[in-house]
């Protein structure tokens, strides 16, 4: 089986790409006759300069220097070595949208190269804490073939592929919205039609318990191990820093179509919301993350609003429960080391995933930094995105996750 929703770290989904700026073509003046050109060059320049109409001052779109509060930030950027070609791209995209970060390349870890040690890094994983909050959410017939599941509820559309599907309430089912009352609603019940044969049959909605308890055993892929690894690496790092690390993924952008219609991000406003959501942060804060999927508003999903941040500070970070994604994040020395004895035993679940859960249980004091359009229905936020994240990817989902890898090509046999 597959889980759907529960890694939707990517923002490329949802967004449009930005629009190409068209270059307008200024014809040219006809050039004046040999015998008054002198004149008339002066007299045209007199002319324009008296008529000529103000340009508005273009809206500065790149962060030259860094905020007072910024100053120490440096970024580690975690690369393949073998992918030279993500280094120079996401490099050259810094340097021009932030030139006042300092960057560093952090060689990735890399399994085909040196095996990954099996005491730093599980060889597999259960969902059993996952599945508190990814979608493992099903369609189950309720007459012939009673129980077998049709369909994840996260990959059911009204016109199907061959069939037709119609729930049987007023509000279609939303993950989001629906999910954290779903033990105490009505039963949820759906029509399927086959559009070859005109035929109808109910469908019921259902948590599917195996993947909470006792959980699905998973092989974690290489490139999972791998990239745990790589953030075991940089927390040690970390932990040496008295000033906080901004740690990226290769695949980290900062220009894209922001939620809320409020045109592109980029450097400016990247530094300027960063700037004031490490303002608000409390001095002993953790982790910020600056790109996030899953629950409203920074991933509240049990856990309530925190009431230790000001209505203002709520403007510009939120208390993170569980976030999918760790394409970037800001995380303090205290932050590192916490990590480091939460992982002690080993990374024993995909690297965000096990962030997430130390967080989810209060044992690392999160935030996500929340973008001016993102709303309580939001389902990826913040001020970062991913860079083809479905196209080019060195990491494989076990469980499936977005990008449609096959998750029983990782199953553990019972």
């Amino acid at each position: 089986m597959r889980e759907f929703i529960a890694k939707m770290g990517s923002k490329q989904a949802a967004r449009t790409k930005a629009m190409k700026v068209m270059k307008t073509a200024l014809k040219k003046p006809a050039a004046a006759k040999p015998k008054a050109k002198a004149k008339a060059k002066a007299k045209a320049k007199g002319k324009a300069a008296a008529k000529k109409p103000r340009k508005s001052p273009k809206a500065e779109t790149v962060a030259r220097e860094a905020p007072e509060n910024l100053k120490d930030l440096k970024a580690f950027i975690v690369n393949l070595e073998r992918r030279a070609d993500r280094w120079e791209r996401v490099s050259k995209m810094l340097n021009k949208q932030v030139p006042w970060l300092s960057i560093e390349r952090f060689l990735a870890s890399d399994g085909t190269k040196n095996p990954i040690p099996e005491a730093d890094v599980a060889i597999t994983w259960s969902t059993s804490r996952n599945s508190y909050f990814a979608d493992y959410y099903v369609w189950v017939e309720v007459e012939k073939d009673a129980g077998k599941v049709w369909k994840w509820a996260a990959d059911t559309e009204a016109e199907g592929d061959g069939y037709k599907f119609s729930e049987d309430a007023e509000e279609e089912w939303s993950y989001i919205h629906h999910a954290p009352s779903f033990d105490q609603s009505p039963e949820r019940t759906a029509t399927v039609e086959d559009k070859a044969t005109g035929q109808s049959r109910k469908v019921t909605l259902k948590f599917a318990k195996e993947y909470m308890d006792p959980g699905v055993v998973q092989k974690m892929s290489g490139g999972e191990r791998g990239c745990a690894h790589s953030h075991l690496r940089l927390w040690r790092l970390a932990a040496e820093r008295p000033e906080n690390t901004l740690v990226l993924e290769d695949d980290v952008h900062l220009e894209f179509d922001r939620n809320g219609d409020l045109g592109s991000m980029n450097g400016k406003v990247w530094t300027d919301r960063l700037s004031e959501a490490v303002k608000h942060l409390p001095h002993d804060f953790d982790v910020l993350y600056l790109g996030w999927s899953g629950w409203r508003g920074g991933n509240l999903k049990i856990a309530k609003e925190d009431p230790e941040l000001s209505e203002e500070s709520r403007k510009y970070i939120q208390r993170a429960e569980y976030v999918w994604t760790t394409v970037a994040y800001v995380i303090s020395q205290a932050g590192a080391k916490k990590l480091l004895e939460a992982s002690k035993e080993k990374v024993d679940q995909p690297v965000d995933n096990f962030m997430a859960w130390e967080a989810s249980q209060g044992r690392l004091k999160s935030y996500v930094i929340l973008d001016e359009g993102d709303e309580d229905g939001t389902w990826a936020g913040g001020t970062v995105d991913q860079f083809d994240f479905q196209g080019d990817s060195d990491i494989q989902k076990s469980d499936g996750g977005h990008q449609g890898d096959d998750a029983k090509e990782f199953a553990v046999s019972a």
